[in-house]
């Protein structure tokens, strides 16, 4: 019950905060730090070494955060986040998620496939110059936005070699 309550205080600051904008600096410097948003950790393996192959990022230059519904019994490493993290009106209650929406990357994307509250949430909060996303997530939230039926990484990482390069950010 309180669970519900506490999302839609999330969603409810979240639709305020999407509404007014967030302001961000248009960084027109190369992307060197890069953070990459998952919601399956197994897929770490297959989407990091495509980035590396399709664009030209070095592996240390990327940083991987994964979303992860909250488990008791679960011990997380740092690069993961749950629901549990998020108090009410979008709060952070973690360090960790307060590093992330602190640091300032220089690309973020998210590989994520289906709309996501707290994978949005700490997008739209995040300091991050250039975010880029599948369509239909929630295109409010990024500058660049692939539309893809099949929802390929492969594919969103090969767009985006193409519109970096057109935007001279590669």
């Amino acid at each position: 019950m309180i669970e519900t309550f506490k999302e839609k205080s999330i969603q409810k600051n979240y639709d305020k905060l999407i509404v007014n904008g967030v302001n961000k600096d248009q960084n027109t410097t190369k992307i060197n730090k890069v953070v990459v948003l998952l919601d399956n950790e197994s897929l770490e393996n297959i989407v990091i070494p495509n980035l590396i192959n399709t664009l030209p990022f070095k592996k240390e230059n990327i940083e991987v955060f994964i979303y992860k519904e909250y488990s008791k019994k679960e011990e997380l490493a740092s690069n993961f986040f749950t629901n549990n993290e998020f108090g009410f009106k979008a709060s952070l209650k973690s360090d960790n998620l307060k590093n992330f929406v602190k640091n300032d990357y220089d690309l973020l994307i998210n590989y994520v496939k289906t709309p996501n509250l707290y994978t949005n949430t700490i997008t739209l909060l995040s300091q991050a110059s250039l975010k880029a996303s599948f369509a239909g997530i929630d295109d409010r939230l990024y500058d660049l936005v692939i539309s893809d039926e099949g929802l390929n990484e492969a594919v969103l990482n090969q767009e985006l070699k193409k519109y970096l390069t057109i935007l001279k950010k590669i």
